[in-house]
């Protein structure tokens, strides 16, 4: 079994924001990155619509259908 690499990543983040994670933190011991790592995750896969299903082992058993466009709301 091998460790999935992890890469550093740096990003600013507004002071409310940083405040909720530590009183997060504070509550429930769950780290403020990892906080992020879940919040991301979280976004990205409620992004992925039709939800994509494993690549078949041989080519052509399956075609892939493209994600509808999404309309920006007003």
């Amino acid at each position: 079994m091998s460790a999935t690499r992890k890469l550093r990543r740096t990003f600013t983040i507004e002071p409310d924001l940083l405040e909720k994670l530590r009183a997060i933190k504070a509550r429930t011991g769950l780290s403020e990155s990892e906080q992020v790592r879940q919040g991301i995750r979280w976004w990205i896969e409620s992004r992925e619509w039709p939800e994509r299903k494993p690549e078949p082992d041989q080519a052509g058993d399956a075609k892939r259908v493209p994600a509808p466009r999404r309309r920006r709301r007003r």
